[in-house]
């Protein structure tokens, strides 16, 4: 109840500090989840982000500044929790289409960190490539991931998202996600993704939705159903998102 609260509380805050244009500078999210799961993460642009390119949901996508983040993760495991922090940022060379990007995660459970160092390009104003490179905290190659993101406007106010992305760890299977978002209008988008290692057939596929209640305040939820060597599991995420 208390996390469920606080996502309420982020969205009511947003309700009540509206102001006459809905450009940012910074960003305010959270998502419970059924398996008591919880992420916390907020975002400061050092130049506002516009708002009135294309959806809601896909501003900083269409109009991507440089920025500091951070994120608070805690996943349930059972008997162990595992709580990580993630410091990054994000810079942008205004007018070439790149950017370059760099974190660090701290592992509190697992007394570990792990860096990511990437960068990306915009080969059209609505069409991005990436690659970020892992280590660990001896600075040991831990793997790559490509990725791409594709944002088709089908005329007026609807759209369609298209990514994926392709990881090659140092150790352990490749993996591949995929997804899209069908934006209904500016303000509210429902989507499928689906996620695999090594055989296609085992993956989490995934139904999702989220809608702007106004230019600053929104929430979002998911259904996740994963089926690996014949077991299965079905899980629920709530969100909430802000913007001043």
């Amino acid at each position: 109840m208390k996390k469920l609260l606080c996502l309420s509380s982020i969205a009511a805050l947003g309700l009540i500090t509206q102001v006459a244009h809905a450009d940012f500078n910074a960003e305010l999210s959270g998502t419970v989840s059924n398996d008591d799961d919880v992420k916390l993460g907020g975002s400061y642009y050092f130049q506002q982000v516009s708002t009135r390119k294309g959806p809601l949901a896909e501003a900083n996508f269409l109009d991507k500044q440089s920025s500091v983040d951070a994120v608070f993760s805690r996943i349930d495991s059972g008997d162990d929790n595992v709580n990580s922090w993630l410091l990054g940022g994000t810079y942008v060379f205004q007018g070439s289409g790149l950017y370059l990007t760099a974190a660090v995660t701290h592992f509190n459970g697992l007394s570990s960190d792990s860096y990511t160092m990437g960068g990306g390009y915009y080969l059209s104003k609505d069409w991005a490539v990436s690659i970020g490179t892992q280590f660990d905290d001896d600075m040991d190659y831990q793997g790559v991931t490509f990725a791409s993101k594709k944002l088709f406007n089908l005329g007026g106010d609807h759209f369609v998202s298209l990514d994926g992305s392709y990881t090659n760890p140092d150790l352990g299977d490749d993996s591949f996600t995929v997804a899209s978002d069908f934006y209904l209008n500016r303000n509210l988008s429902v989507g499928l993704g689906y996620a695999w290692a090594d055989s296609f057939g085992d993956g989490t596929s995934s139904v999702r939705s989220q809608w702007f209640i106004n230019d600053r305040v929104a929430v979002n939820g998911q259904v996740s159903y994963v089926d690996y060597e014949g077991e299965s599991d079905t899980s629920y995420m709530l969100g909430a998102t802000m913007r001043f």
